[in-house]
């Protein structure tokens, strides 16, 4: 009976060495892991941050351009009719 005690206790710290080495492991991938993860974090922040800046660019580019359209084509207008008005009077 001693024997079979003596044998269960062995086998259940051998258990519990194992588990212990099974869970260091499992937490040195979680760090390694949440690392990688804040590195890629880090870098789609500062690829957020060049889109953003790149967004607000190309809207300024294009409410100038819309701008500047609108101007052109008044200025087209207002020539055109000064050619028509200057043709009506020949």
């Amino acid at each position: 009976m001693d024997k079979i005690i003596v044998v269960v206790l062995c086998l259940l710290l051998l258990l519990a060495i194992i588990l212990i080495i099974a869970n260091k492991r499992i937490k040195r991938m979680h760090y390694h892991k949440m690392n990688q993860l804040k590195d890629i974090f880090k870098s789609l922040s500062s690829k957020q941050e060049i889109l953003n800046h790149k967004a607000s660019i190309s809207n300024d580019f294009q409410s100038n351009y819309k701008s500047d359209m609108k101007k052109l084509s008044e200025e087209i207008f207002v020539l055109q009719k000064r050619i028509f008005e200057l043709l009506s009077k020949k």
